[in-house]
């Protein structure tokens, strides 16, 4: 779903004699399970072939082909596509959730604490995927964390926000040290001292 398709389905609706508000209630049929989005159409005395004309599917084969290039950077088999989320690693679903996001091809993705229940190997799997982003796609990342030493190593610069206020800019191995010293946090350097 998105623009592009949104803008789409209404050339397609325009040339069917079809208005946006009918649109809209169709477009919102395509969320839901194809039994009930047809149950739906039926009693609204439409053929479900609707959906398929105003908002058709790409065959597999092109969605493989448009996801590779994004799944191969993201360390991920195209055959994650075919599986349910319950059968993913935690790792499998951070990664596929931003494969899903590295479809629209965004300038700039903005992260909140994307790693809070990753075990190390896995936090290492995802910070690489997201050095490849970067170098790859030449896709600017804006993230919230507190994993102090991901900070360092994945960041080209990094700032401390306080109740609103920006504290500290700079390069991140420099303000992450500075950070640790003015909160007296020391805990944090031996911590990473012993992992």
């Amino acid at each position: 779903k998105g623009e592009k398709v949104v803008d789409e389905a209404r050339k397609r609706a325009e040339k069917m004699g079809i208005s946006d508000k009918v649109l809209d209630v169709l477009y919102q049929l395509t969320d839901l399970p194809e039994e009930e989005a047809k149950q739906r159409l039926e009693k609204l005395g439409l053929s479900s072939k609707i959906l398929e004309e105003l908002f058709p599917k790409f065959p597999d084969k092109e969605v493989k082909r448009y996801a590779k290039p994004v799944f191969e950077a993201l360390d991920l088999s195209l055959d994650i596509l075919d599986r349910k989320s319950y059968e993913l690693s935690g790792g499998q679903k951070v990664r596929a959730a931003l494969a899903l996001v590295m479809a629209s091809q965004p300038e700039v993705l903005i992260l909140d604490e994307p790693f809070g229940d990753l075990d190390p190997i896995t936090l290492r799997l995802v910070s690489n995927s997201l050095k490849r982003i970067n170098r790859e796609f030449n896709t600017t990342i804006i993230m919230v964390s507190h994993h102090i030493d991901f900070i360092k190593e994945i960041s080209t610069r990094a700032v401390m926000i306080e109740d609103g206020k920006l504290i500290m800019d700079g390069e991140p191995k420099r303000l992450c040290e500075e950070f640790v010293e003015k909160s007296k946090a020391e805990y944090l350097l031996r911590a990473r001292t012993h992992i």
